[in-house]
Protein backbone atom coordinates (compact mmCIF):
# COMPACT_ATOMS: atom_id res chain seq x y z
CA UNK A 1 0.00 0.00 0.00
CA UNK A 2 1.86 3.58 -0.55
CA UNK A 3 1.85 6.20 1.65
CA UNK A 4 -0.67 8.29 0.24
CA UNK A 5 -3.12 5.05 0.67
CA UNK A 6 -2.09 4.66 3.88
CA UNK A 7 -2.25 8.66 4.80
CA UNK A 8 -5.96 8.78 3.08
CA UNK A 9 -7.35 5.42 4.94
CA UNK A 10 -5.73 7.20 8.67
CA UNK A 11 -7.52 10.18 7.94
CA UNK A 12 -10.67 8.78 6.80
CA UNK A 13 -10.37 6.25 10.22
CA UNK A 14 -9.78 9.22 12.46
CA UNK A 15 -12.32 11.66 10.75
CA UNK A 16 -15.08 8.50 11.26
CA UNK A 17 -13.81 8.17 14.95
CA UNK A 18 -13.35 11.88 15.49
CA UNK A 19 -17.37 12.25 15.02
CA UNK A 20 -18.17 9.99 18.34
CA UNK A 21 -14.92 11.11 20.87
CA UNK A 22 -16.10 13.27 23.48
CA UNK A 23 -20.11 12.53 22.16
CA UNK A 24 -22.16 12.97 25.81
CA UNK A 25 -25.40 12.72 24.68
CA UNK A 26 -28.21 15.49 23.41
CA UNK A 27 -27.69 17.57 26.10
CA UNK A 28 -23.77 17.75 25.81
CA UNK A 29 -23.48 16.35 29.77
CA UNK A 30 -22.04 13.68 30.92
CA UNK A 31 -24.32 10.49 31.96
CA UNK A 32 -25.11 11.04 36.15
CA UNK A 33 -24.04 8.17 38.51
CA UNK A 34 -26.58 6.71 40.73
CA UNK A 35 -26.30 7.30 44.70
CA UNK A 36 -24.88 5.27 46.11
CA UNK A 37 -25.61 3.18 49.81
CA UNK A 38 -22.62 2.75 52.02
CA UNK A 39 -22.19 0.98 55.38
CA UNK A 40 -20.98 3.51 58.33
CA UNK A 41 -19.68 2.83 61.78
CA UNK A 42 -18.70 5.80 64.16
CA UNK A 43 -19.17 7.49 67.07
CA UNK A 44 -21.51 10.56 67.64
CA UNK A 45 -19.90 13.61 67.97
CA UNK A 46 -22.66 16.08 67.94
CA UNK A 47 -26.24 16.32 67.16
CA UNK A 48 -28.26 19.07 65.39
CA UNK A 49 -32.08 18.15 65.27
CA UNK A 50 -32.75 22.01 63.63
CA UNK A 51 -30.00 21.63 61.41
CA UNK A 52 -30.70 17.95 60.24
CA UNK A 53 -27.48 17.39 60.77
CA UNK A 54 -25.17 14.72 63.00
CA UNK A 55 -21.18 14.68 63.76
CA UNK A 56 -19.39 11.21 63.58
CA UNK A 57 -16.04 10.22 64.39
CA UNK A 58 -16.61 7.59 61.67
CA UNK A 59 -13.89 4.70 61.02
CA UNK A 60 -13.27 4.03 57.25
CA UNK A 61 -15.91 3.86 54.94
CA UNK A 62 -14.51 0.96 52.47
CA UNK A 63 -14.66 2.50 48.81
CA UNK A 64 -15.87 6.36 50.00
CA UNK A 65 -13.69 7.68 52.61
CA UNK A 66 -10.75 7.04 54.87
CA UNK A 67 -12.05 7.33 59.14
CA UNK A 68 -12.38 10.85 59.94
CA UNK A 69 -14.45 13.14 62.16
CA UNK A 70 -17.01 15.06 60.05
CA UNK A 71 -20.60 16.59 59.64
CA UNK A 72 -23.37 14.78 57.47
CA UNK A 73 -26.78 16.16 56.99
CA UNK A 74 -29.68 13.17 57.98
CA UNK A 75 -32.64 12.90 55.46
CA UNK A 76 -34.90 13.33 58.39
CA UNK A 77 -34.79 14.49 61.80
CA UNK A 78 -36.16 11.43 63.06
CA UNK A 79 -32.70 9.71 61.90
CA UNK A 80 -31.26 11.50 65.22
CA UNK A 81 -34.21 10.66 67.63
CA UNK A 82 -32.88 8.17 70.62
CA UNK A 83 -28.88 9.06 70.34
CA UNK A 84 -26.79 11.20 72.18
CA UNK A 85 -23.37 12.56 71.84
CA UNK A 86 -20.25 9.27 72.54
CA UNK A 87 -22.78 6.58 71.46
CA UNK A 88 -21.65 4.36 69.15
CA UNK A 89 -23.52 3.92 65.86
CA UNK A 90 -23.79 1.94 62.98
CA UNK A 91 -25.63 3.16 59.30
CA UNK A 92 -26.04 4.04 56.04
CA UNK A 93 -24.73 7.14 54.49
CA UNK A 94 -26.23 8.14 51.12
CA UNK A 95 -23.21 9.22 48.50
CA UNK A 96 -24.39 11.46 45.72
CA UNK A 97 -21.59 12.68 43.91
CA UNK A 98 -19.89 14.79 46.42
CA UNK A 99 -23.31 15.23 48.75
CA UNK A 100 -23.41 12.68 51.72
CA UNK A 101 -26.63 12.27 53.94
CA UNK A 102 -27.19 9.52 56.67
CA UNK A 103 -29.94 7.81 55.82
CA UNK A 104 -30.23 5.34 58.70
CA UNK A 105 -28.25 5.79 62.35
CA UNK A 106 -28.83 2.89 65.34
CA UNK A 107 -26.87 2.44 68.82
CA UNK A 108 -24.47 -0.51 68.36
Amino acid sequence: MSLFVRSLVLTALIAAGGGTIGCQGPTGSSPKEAPKLYDVKGTVVSLDREKKAVTLDHEDIPGLMKAMKMEFAVDDAKVLDGLTAGDAVTGKLKADGGNYVVTSLSKR
